[in-house]
């Protein structure tokens, strides 16, 4: 932290010191709303404690700032007058993206859209969404958009939705990688790295087999971009042949073997031409093809492979990823009008009872639907073909209509209820540091910090940030707001810089003993899930730590000074899981209390 002078500002000596400043006299933009966040709050005919009282506002009622001065903003009230509040006693509704039209309405570019109780493949799915489901648009961050859909709210990744124009067509999401037209490849080496970033120094975050296809969805120099998991990684191009454009949707995970209960499932073709093998892998000999739209019934699926029954008896595999699989509407599926189940997941069990320690009577995979006869708990009694029934665990499925959502607990459980204050670094005329490429500290940190409160806003917890756009408040104030917050714990976050180049790796700070566990947890979570260099937790003589009474770190989350991290940091992957990182590490804190 060389580079940096820890400013003491001017603090206004008020009974109360306030969470949220700009500049002086800078005017807001007209559509920043502010959500009144105490049960009660003065409205002043100016910006101090001293001017009169010109009305009052309660709690969750929502305004339009039309002005700031220092600490307290101007609000637009629904009686045509106009007012002041002090900034700390908001909260201000900004998002980082928004839908490319002024459609509130986003469609899925994809089958099998996981829509997650949280921004973050950590929490649990609650429903999903098929190629051309709509659903209402809420709000967005660089990589999850919030969404309304059958009357519950949550999470889907952002690369794979469009915002729906008023006329009824789609415009992509600029974020997304995720066009109808792909390109596919075959890897040739016998094992080949997947990485986190295009180049020889990204993290090695999985590993391809030879023969196996990959889906590409971006390209850099020599290095493809590609659908891997439920995120995207990079490979070499060199290990990479028979590239080919195509029509198809992202390849499905690889799905464990079903039991031997058949659930009736049918497969729609949707390759224009498709191969029929002797055995479920691209080695196996070809015995036959289908055609586009051609109906197929599947017997068993394994490793993203279907063996499948021909109509002249004979059998086969195909690859799983060119079936749209359903269930066979000539079994006991569901009635229009009935509650229904449908499955989130591949493999999921389905037992002779409402426990895991019951047997296993059956086995379903994502998209499978059945009736729902009863709800037991955590979880639901469902029919069966051939007159049977078996219980399926509520956190595994979704249900139409008003059912509440049954949530397995997580880490989740150990945020939820907790006040945490966010505290992104600098800001306004403060830029903190500059990196080598020209990047602002002050902007990376309200990027993280931002990606941070939605995941744990989602988790339940109480959270507070110290600014959520770009404007200057004093040390002061920051540690103030922890301390009326009377905060669980308080996170600085910044990115470091110094001036050798070569110095990388992350940093947690803390000051006192007591703050030494935040510290540890958070750093090795840090570490675990960016992969970074490992520069400890260490005691850092600091304002916003040193004068804070409540749990506090200081965490430098990179060197922007050095070329590569600069880059790194930068990118929406790293975004993602250095705020996991944070988040992670927190739960673990509070897990050990």
């Amino acid at each position: 932290m060389l580079h940096k002078i820890l400013k003491l500002g001017l603090a206004f000596l008020l009974a109360i010191v306030f969470s949220v400043t700009t500049n002086p006299g800078k005017l807001a933009n007209a559509q920043t709303i502010a959500e009144i966040n105490t049960p009660v709050l003065n409205v002043r005919e100016g910006p101090g404690l001293s001017y009169g009282r010109a009305a009052q506002v309660k709690q969750g009622e929502k305004f339009t700032i039309i002005e700031r001065k220092n600490e307290w903003v101007k609000l637009q009230l629904s009686s045509g007058k106009t007012g002041w509040v002090a900034s700390w006693l908001i909260k201000e509704n900004h998002s980082t993206q928004t839908p490319t039209t002024s459609s509130s309405t986003v469609v899925s570019t994809v089958d099998g859209l996981r829509f997650r109780s949280g921004p973050g493949t950590s929490f649990q799915v609650i429903g999903s969404l098929n190629k051309g489901n709509e659903a209402g648009y809420i709000e967005a961050n660089e990589n999850w958009t919030k969404i309304s859909l059958n009357g519950h709210i949550g999470w889907v990744a952002s690369q794979f939705i469009m915002a729906k124009q008023t006329s009824g067509s789609t415009n992509s999401n600029p974020s997304s990688n995720s066009g109808s037209s792909k390109k596919t490849g075959t890897i040739t080496a016998s094992i080949l790295n997947v990485r986190d970033q295009p180049n020889l120094q990204g993290r090695i975050v999985g590993k391809l087999k030879q023969n196996a296809n990959v889906t590409i969805t971006n390209e850099r120099e020599n290095w493809l971009e590609i659908v891997f998991g439920n995120s995207s990684a990079w490979i070499h191009r060199d290990f990479v042949a028979g590239i080919s454009s195509t029509e198809e949707k992202p390849s499905r995970p690889a799905t464990p073997p079903q039991s031997p209960t058949n659930l009736g499932k049918i497969g729609i073709v949707t390759a224009s031409s498709l191969n029929v093998r002797d055995s479920g892998s691209l080695s196996g000999k070809i015995v036959g093809s289908l055609k586009q739209g051609n109906k197929v019934t599947i017997e068993e699926e394994v490793n993203n492979w279907s063996r499948i029954a021909l109509s002249n008896g004979a059998r086969g595999w195909v690859a799983s990823w060119y079936l749209d699989i359903q269930l066979d509407t000539s079994t006991e599926a569901p009635s229009s009008g009935q509650t229904t189940v449908k499955i989130l997941y591949n493999g999921t069990n389905i037992r002779s009872g409402s426990s895991t320690s019951h047997s296993v009577v059956a086995r379903a995979n994502e998209g499978d639907s059945f009736a729902m006869a009863a709800k037991e708990g955590d979880w639901y009694k469902i029919n069966l073909p051939g007159n049977k029934s078996g219980y399926v665990a509520g956190w595994l499925v979704s249900v139409n209509g008003a059912q509440n959502i049954v949530e397995r607990p997580g880490v989740n459980q150990y945020l939820k209820g907790k006040t945490i204050v966010i505290d992104p670094g600098h800001g306004g005329n403060d830029s903190g540091a500059i990196g080598v490429s020209g990047s602002y500290e002050k902007n990376l940190n309200l990027r993280t910090a931002r990606m941070v409160v939605d995941k744990l806003n989602a988790s339940g917890a109480n959270v507070v940030m110290t600014r959520n756009s770009d404007n200057y408040i004093s040390l002061r104030s920051r540690v103030s707001i922890s301390h009326y917050r009377n905060a669980d714990a308080f996170i600085s976050i910044h990115y470091d810089s110094i001036f050798d180049r070569n110095v990388r790796g992350v940093t947690s700070y803390y000051y006192k003993n007591i703050d030494v566990g935040l510290a540890s947890n958070i750093q090795s979570e840090l570490v675990k899930n960016t992969g970074f260099k490992d520069r400890q937790h260490r005691q850092g003589n600091y304002q916003v730590l040193r004068e804070n009474r409540n749990p506090s770190v200081l965490l430098e989350l990179g060197f922007i000074s050095n070329p590569t991290e600069e880059y790194t940091v930068n990118t929406n992957n790293f975004q993602e899981n250095v705020s996991n990182g944070i988040y992670y590490g927190l739960a673990q804190y509070f897990k050990g209390k």
